[in-house]
């Protein structure tokens, strides 16, 4: 049940799942960890990425399509990056406008249990 949620876009580990998955199933040394599943499977289930600092449509969406709109929260990091400009690329971003509503607002609600 732990929740974790990494920065900027994922800190580049949305890219390496499937080496990671695909470098560990062909190892024969069994693992002395206990994990039960692959390693993408706790990062779909455990993980949520923001926005914060990367600021790029195409790292947006492909951050979509690995782990799902429904796990990325927006977000600008302040003082490193300018706020209105992470908000000024995210209103203009090419995504759904349904992805924007759960990006932009409900999904952190829904995370954090704000919703009323």
């Amino acid at each position: 049940n732990l929740k974790i949620i990494l920065g900027h876009m994922g800190e580049g580990l949305p890219y390496s799942m499937w080496r990671i998955d695909n470098r560990n199933a062909w190892v024969k040394t069994e693992p002395n960890y206990p994990a039960k599943k692959r390693i993408a499977d706790y990062f779909h289930s455990n993980f949520w990425l923001t926005t914060s600092g990367n600021f790029r449509t195409q790292t947006l969406v492909d951050a979509m399509l690995e782990i799902g709109s429904d796990r990325i929260l927006f977000s600008a990091d302040w003082p490193f990056e300018n706020v209105d400009h992470a908000a000024e690329w995210f209103d203009t971003a090419s995504i759904s406008e349904n992805d924007r509503i759960k990006i932009g607002r409900t999904n952190a609600a829904r995370l954090f249990k704000l919703e009323a």
